[in-house]
């Protein structure tokens, strides 16, 4: 069961990863409105907390979904239902 887990979040993590693009451009355009002897701070702190919420939910979320079973279709099941938002609101004239 240890290795299920881990390998869930690891696989998570992975793709949380490849999908941090927005936080960096979020986090690089907080700082850019900062003043220059400030921004490295800013950054890596940006960055630090980035990391340490992606691995903190990461792991919830993979204990969350190895423990109580009837979870992962009801979190299939949100994802379908935001998807279909967001092409309907996308589609919508």
């Amino acid at each position: 069961m240890t290795r299920t887990i881990l390998v869930s979040i690891a696989l998570i993590a992975l793709t949380d990863v490849a999908l941090q693009l927005d936080n960096a451009l979020a986090i690089s355009s907080v700082a850019s409105a900062v003043p220059s002897n400030s921004r490295l701070p800013v950054l890596a702190g940006g960055v630090l907390l980035a990391a340490v919420c992606l691995f903190v939910f990461t792991a919830v979320g993979s204990l969350l979904i190895e423990r109580i079973g009837w979870l992962k279709p009801v979190a299939g099941l949100a994802l379908f239902v935001i998807g279909g938002k967001l092409i309907y609101d996308y589609f919508r004239p």
